[in-house]
């Protein structure tokens, strides 16, 4: 088996910037710097406010556009060489000229190329210019790594035996804090604040919730384009009492947000404005780990962490009433949500660790 010594990955999203993807990358980095595998990261399409040594990496700033093509492609080609890379992973940007650019160094070098995939949207297009740069890349990898199977089951059957399916991961809370039984039923929903979540799907369930369960309350943690609509509907179903609107929130602030939840939801749904689906939903995981029950929708990877009865429950997607029902079902049955939960983190502990996501991530490296 190939020992890996040396990874350069390619990408454009990174930390500070929150989100799934900055998440696994920045978990990977630390990671696999532990396991003593060097890691150089080549951010590419603006200059990250962290630079230099960050996260157990170098980090090198590609800038980004046509005009400095060339500055980019000679930093690739000099990280790829002088760190004697074993990898290339272009994490995001496999439609990109600086993406099949990366991946052919590789080759020409002897380094593995790789490249992930997250949803829908990193593969689909309707320019013919990505959609022709995609294709480069994909058969320029030798392994496509995706975050779930449902997103693996997109692809093209060609490309299906390069595949590696690459679950995500959470960490652990390090204190665990016990809810006050005297508190109002808290229901979560962590995410970006776009369309496709199903925002606007669960404040009109929520609605219906209260008028069953009338101190029950909602906070909703992200940041996002539909922010201003989502705090309109809530004011216009007279929601504006029982719903928080927290913005992003990170670390220990998170964390206290998934502890005092009593059912996390996530509602993501296909919406014709946006080409994106559920690859998996990184946050469903988190609350595993916070012991909490589950509430999604079949969409995407999220019936690939629900499992129906087990852990939570699923409802098909867009339909508010049924995404109600359920969380009235969890919220009025105190004994068996406690018993989701339990499922959930045992499931998440087993299946859902950096550790073992790094082990994954490596044998797609090395096999």
């Amino acid at each position: 088996m190939p020992v890996v010594r040396s990874v350069v990955y390619l990408t454009y999203h990174f930390p500070p910037e929150v989100g799934g993807i900055q998440t696994r990358i920045s978990k990977y980095i630390d990671r696999l710097s532990k396991r003593g595998i060097r890691v150089k990261v080549l951010v590419a399409g603006r200059i990250p406010i962290v630079q230099g040594m960050a996260l157990g990496a170098e980090v090198v700033p590609c800038p980004g556009g046509m005009r400095r093509l060339p500055v980019s492609v000679k930093l690739v080609t000099r990280s790829v060489i002088d760190s004697r890379a074993d990898v290339v992973h272009v994490f995001t940007g496999s439609s990109t000229l600086l993406g099949v650019y990366a991946l052919a160094i590789a080759k020409l070098t002897g380094a593995k190329p790789v490249i992930s995939l997250f949803g829908r949207e990193d593969f689909e297009f309707a320019g013919v210019v990505p959609r022709t740069l995609f294709r480069f890349s994909t058969v320029l990898a030798d392994s496509i790594d995706v975050n779930s199977a449902a997103t693996g089951s997109l692809l093209p059957k060609e490309l299906r035996p390069k595949v590696h399916v690459l679950l995500g991961a959470a960490e652990e809370p390090s204190k665990r804090t016990s809810q006050d039984v005297n508190s109002p039923p808290m229901l979560l929903f962590v995410g970006r604040l776009v369309a496709r979540k199903g925002v606007d799907d669960l404040l009109r369930a929520f609605a219906m919730v209260r008028s069953r369960i009338p101190n029950a309350r909602l906070s909703i943690v992200g940041d996002g384009p539909e922010m201003r609509d989502l705090v309109r509907l809530a004011e216009q179903l007279d929601l504006l009492d029982g719903v928080e609107f927290k913005g992003t929130l990170i670390g220990p602030k998170l964390d206290q947000e998934y502890e005092r939840c009593n059912v996390f939801v996530l509602p993501s749904k296909d919406v014709a404005s946006d080409p994106a689906n559920e690859g998996l939903g990184l946050a469903l995981i988190e609350a595993s780990m916070h012991a909490k029950p589950l509430v999604g929708t079949s969409h995407g990877g999220i019936p690939e962490i629900v499992k129906e009865g087990e852990n939570g429950l699923l409802v098909p997607p867009g339909d508010p009433d049924a995404l109600a029902g359920a969380i009235v079902t969890v919220l009025t049955n105190p004994d068996e949500a406690r018993a989701m939960g339990a499922s959930a983190l045992r499931g998440a502990m087993s299946r859902f660790s950096w550790d073992r996501a790094t082990d994954v991530l490596l044998e797609s490296y090395t096999q």
